[in-house]
């Protein structure tokens, strides 16, 4: 007598073999492949550093992945294959989100609460906290944001203050929030919105200033900021970098991909000018006026079809990542209407060179995206020295309400970046920033050893740090 599980597994056969399974086809697949070629070629902002400085072939690299498909007997199979070719080109912002589309809600809620959407970041030390000699400066305003300590190297007193995240955390949300008295239980709207995310990163800026000004009175000569598993976060990079050196920077050039939404972004920062100029008279004014007139024009560029035949760029100068103008005076602008509209980190009240004197900035392989975006323009402006191993090269990433290319067949959201910033050689910042003095971290490696590349390299870090200061 056969057993009730048995029974089960024979009608199961025979089910199957009552109603086959369609066979399985890897023919949309591959045409999901080569829309992934083309959107490479058209939509892809780091095209010329995949090609060029990587040297990849993508057309014999692509003729590999369809004969892969060919063979894959599953959609597991072939979804897969095709995360592995995305994931050789080194690119973290290049990806495929196969999840299904979650239908849209008939009908919205009210808007969430005050701070409901941050996330609290994990802490972890400073690498120079393990150190022989380490003091922490684990009081007063910002220390729990910034963490850091003192330590002594060649009788000089390196003052150390780590950025985790260039984001704020529900904490400095919350803070920000009690000076605007917005109730952390009552929605927050579109206008509520805007004025909390700047005042969160008003709060931070302050914190960060006052972590720097507990540092110098430490007694600290040399800083380092700590940037070793910082794998990015807002642009707020832009004002902590100017904050650390008395120098004023240059930001990166930006380059957007060619695209309608590039457009609306360049008309949208000419409009800005526009609406802003009205009290300027003169020289003054017709200046501002002609920033936005060359606005309008690489919008128009953006915004025109590609003609056969004739040379069409893929990428479109869109300014600098501080904005239209590259550098800027910010006490100068702070009082200007339209002086967020010409260099974005106005936007905020700040101080250049809070600290001035020798900088160290500590990288690793985690450090990325607006950490490399801090190192690059350190390094470009010859304002401190980058100590540690390469970073990861994120690049640029997303500047723009360009959707991701939807696949075809497998209805995958394919994401390309859209944007690339320029180091001060013309190459792309996606090649990530190459340490002054370098240390051989290892993204496998914990703290203590971590602790024990860094100290035999450190020396050298300050001495440089020292010479390049005395030098200016």
């Amino acid at each position: 007598m056969i057993s009730r599980l048995s029974a089960a597994v024979a009608a199961v056969a025979l089910m199957g073999l009552a109603a086959p399974a369609l066979a399985y086809d890897p023919a949309p697949w591959i045409e999901d492949a080569r829309q992934i070629r083309a959107a490479l070629s058209g939509r892809y902002a780091n095209l010329d550093w995949l090609t060029i400085d990587r040297g990849l072939n993508l057309d014999t690299s692509f003729k590999a992945v369809e004969a892969g498909l060919a063979k894959t007997s599953s959609d597991a199979e072939a979804r897969a294959l095709l995360d592995r070719a995305l994931a050789s080109l080194a690119d973290g912002h290049v990806q495929v989100d196969w999840s299904p589309v979650a239908p849209a809600p008939k009908v919205s809620g009210p808007p969430a609460p005050p701070c409901a959407d941050q996330r609290p970041f994990r802490p972890r030390p400073p690498v120079a906290s393990g150190l022989p000699g380490w003091t922490p400066l684990d009081t007063g305003e910002g220390a729990r944001e910034f963490p850091g300590g003192l330590v002594t190297v060649d009788d000089r007193k390196i003052g150390v203050v780590q950025i985790s995240i260039f984001m704020a955390d529900p904490a400095v949300c919350e803070a920000a929030a009690a000076k605007l008295k917005l109730p952390l239980d009552k929605p927050c709207d579109g206008d509520c919105s805007n004025k909390l995310d700047t005042a969160v990163y008003q709060e931070l800026t302050d914190r960060f200033a006052a972590r720097l000004a507990t540092v110098k009175a430490a007694g600290a000569q040399v800083l380092m900021i700590d940037l070793a598993g910082n794998g990015g976060g807002r642009e707020w990079a832009e004002i902590a970098a100017r904050m650390v050196t008395s120098i004023r920077l240059k930001s990166a050039p930006v380059r957007l991909v060619r695209s309608p939404q590039a457009a609306d972004q360049l008309d949208a920062r000419a409009l800005d000018i526009e609406n802003n100029v009205g009290g300027e008279r003169g020289a003054a004014k017709a200046a501002l006026l002609a920033e936005a007139k060359e606005l309008r024009r690489r919008a128009a560029e953006a915004r025109a079809p590609c003609v056969e035949g004739q040379a069409c760029p893929l990428l479109i100068d869109a300014g600098y990542s501080s904005g239209p103008r590259a550098s800027a005076d910010p006490l100068a602008l702070a009082d200007k209407p339209w002086g967020q509209s010409v260099f974005e980190p106005v936007k905020w009240s700040w101080r250049e060179g809070v600290w001035s004197g020798p900088l160290i900035v500590l990288v690793d392989g985690k450090s990325a995206s607006a950490s490399e975006e801090f190192a690059a323009m350190i390094q470009d402006n010859r304002a401190g020295i980058i100590l540690g191993s390469p970073t990861l090269g994120a690049g640029c990433g997303h500047a723009t309400e360009a959707g991701p290319v939807v696949l075809k067949n497998s209805g995958g959201r394919l994401s390309l970046p859209d944007c690339l910033r320029l180091r001060a050689d013309g190459s792309n910042e996606i090649g990530g920033v190459e340490p002054d003095v370098l240390v051989g971290f290892r993204n496998t490696d914990g703290p203590a050893l971590k602790v024990r590349r860094l100290a035999p390299r450190l020396p050298e870090a300050v001495r440089q740090a020292v010479a390049l200061a005395a030098a200016r």
